[in-house]
Formats: C-alpha cells, sequence, structure tokens
C-alpha cells in the first residue's frame, strides 16, 4: 500500500519508492511484488507528462511569461491523476485485490 500511495507525496520522484519496495521486497509475495510493480510503473510512465508539464511551464514562462500558469496548471493536473490513481491502487491493495492501473507502461512484471 505504501508503494502506491508514495507516488504523490514525492510528485514527480514517486517512482523511487515502489522500485525501492519491488526490488527490497519483491520475493516476499507475489500480491507485493503484484503491486510494487503496478505502482512503480504507474510513477515511471507518470513521469513522461511530468517533463511535458515541466517543459511547458519553463518554456512559457521564458518566452510567454504571462502564460506560465498554463505549465502550472498542467503540473497541478498531472499531480492529481496521481493522487487519485494511486489512491485507488491503495484501496485496492488494502482490499486484496490485484488490481492494476489502466494507464501505464509495463516495464516490470
Amino acid at each position: 500500500m505504501l508503494a502506491h500511495l508514495s507516488g504523490f507525496v514525492i510528485a514527480f520522484l514517486g517512482w523511487i519508492p515502489p522500485l525501492a519496495i519491488y526490488f527490497a521486497r519483491r520475493g516476499r509475495s507475489p500480491f507485493i511484488r503484484h503491486h510494487a510493480s503496478e505502482a512503480a510503473n504507474f510513477q515511471i510512465t507518470m513521469l513522461i507528462p511530468y517533463v511535458l508539464a515541466g517543459v511547458a511551464f519553463f518554456g512559457l514562462g521564458i518566452f510567454f511569461p504571462s502564460l506560465s500558469w498554463i505549465g502550472y496548471l498542467l503540473i497541478a493536473l498531472v499531480w492529481i491523476v496521481s493522487i487519485v490513481f494511486g489512491v485507488l491502487g491503495a484501496s485496492g491493495a488494502n482490499r486484496g485485490a490485484w488490481s492494476r492501473y489502466p494507464v501505464s507502461i509495463r516495464l516490470l512484471k
């Protein structure tokens, strides 16, 4: 459950705790391995929109300072999506369900 919830606490560095949990605890049980890999895959996938929103924020801030709020809004939107899906994943893990994130690049199995 901690792997799912760590993503919105640390924002764009949220992939580090689930990846650490995956490598440290993957041999304990298939359930822990599944949820740690799901959380890590989702947080690594979320890096893409975070980077794009950050580029938009800085690019607009440099070239069109009055429009930099758009990049800030994009970053906030990605963070909210990370919170919603993280809470859904954590509640599924807490119930004992083998849940999957709907939008995720499957890098870890």
